[in-house]
């Protein structure tokens, strides 16, 4: 899954439990104890959020990961395609040469 994909599924998944939150809130009851369960909400909800930071967190790492791996991918295909045409360029003069 492509990272833009991901991000997207974690914030549907995000918008779709605040939703689901909002909508509990709207639904209940006013309990007697209702500081106390608005604390329980309180605790829930930053639960949730600091599982959605780490998980975007471990994201952005292994995508900087991967990049640097592309990049140093890169430069080597770019240093082999170098050597190449230099012994091209080398094989080619010499048969110039020859004629």
């Amino acid at each position: 899954m492509r990272p833009q994909d991901k991000f997207g599924q974690i914030k549907k998944d995000h918008l779709s439990g605040q939703q689901d939150v909002y909508g509990q809130i709207s639904n209940a009851p006013a309990p007697a104890g209702g500081a106390e369960d608005f604390s329980n909400f309180e605790a829930d909800a930053a639960n949730r959020r600091n599982e959605l930071l780490f998980s975007i967190t471990n994201q952005v790492e292994e995508t900087k990961s991967k990049l640097r791996q592309a990049e140093l991918l890169v430069e080597r295909l770019k240093q082999s395609l170098r050597e190449y045409e230099e012994m091209y360029k080398t094989l080619t003069k010499g048969k110039n040469r020859e004629k």
